[in-house]
């Protein structure tokens, strides 16, 4: 019998779990972090009306969650390392670099808060604003550009994978992104919960739907 934590078989499973795990406990975070019922007023712009006490929460939440991203997608690397090695080497690579550049921005928003409403409607407020466009909030472009390169590895992946449904590429990170963010101009009562979450609703999905396929690998 198995009895110490290094025998433990972390299969592709417990990994693609964690991802899971992390999409909730970050989603989790960044929804108390950003959430508005009136809807995302811009990027920036919503940390001016978020309650300092609740994106407080939302910070240890989404801290605490970041690292599990990291993991779902090591267990995506060993979903796909079979049948494409270097595609999955760069879907991992990807992945990490991701959610490295996310969880710096994430750590941000809730002083950004805190400085911004602090010094609204002073003399310092334009420059706090500038400083954290130029410096901070860059970043999310930055993760959007590294998230589209993963989606290019994880669809090459999926079309060279034997077990993977090749349909199962069209419902990728950057396109599961671009649908859930585009709900607040076709569906803006359900866009007002689920874009100011976006990233964390896409990987949500896609580590479900890998979990109920990748059973089919031998």
């Amino acid at each position: 019998m198995k009895n110490s934590f290094s025998e433990l078989n972390f299969t592709k499973n417990v990994f693609l779990i964690l991802g899971l795990l992390g999409s909730i406990i970050v989603g989790i975070g960044e929804y108390l972090l950003h959430f508005s019922p009136l809807g995302p007023e811009g990027e920036i712009a919503m940390l001016l009306n978020v309650p300092i006490e609740r994106a407080q929460v939302g910070h240890f939440f989404a801290v605490f969650g970041v690292p599990f991203y990291f993991c779902g997608y090591y267990g995506m690397f060993k979903l796909f390392k079979k049948t494409s090695l270097v595609y999955s080497k760069l879907l991992l690579t990807f992945g990490i670099t991701s959610f490295t550049v996310g969880g710096f921005w994430i750590t941000s928003r809730y002083f950004a808060a805190v400085v911004l409403q602090k010094t609204q409607n002073t003399d310092l407020y334009d420059y706090f604003l500038l400083q954290y466009d130029q410096n901070y909030q860059v970043l999310v472009w930055a993760l959007r550009v590294f998230v589209l390169l993963l989606s290019l590895f994880y669809v090459l992946c999926i079309i060279k994978s034997k077990t993977i449904p090749k349909w199962a590429a069209i419902f990728n990170p950057i396109i599961i992104l671009a649908i859930t963010l585009s709900t607040l101009a076709w569906a803006k009562p359900i866009g007002i919960h689920v874009a100011p979450i976006a990233m964390n609703t896409a990987h949500f999905l896609i580590f479900s739907k890998l979990l109920m396929l990748s059973n089919r690998q031998a």
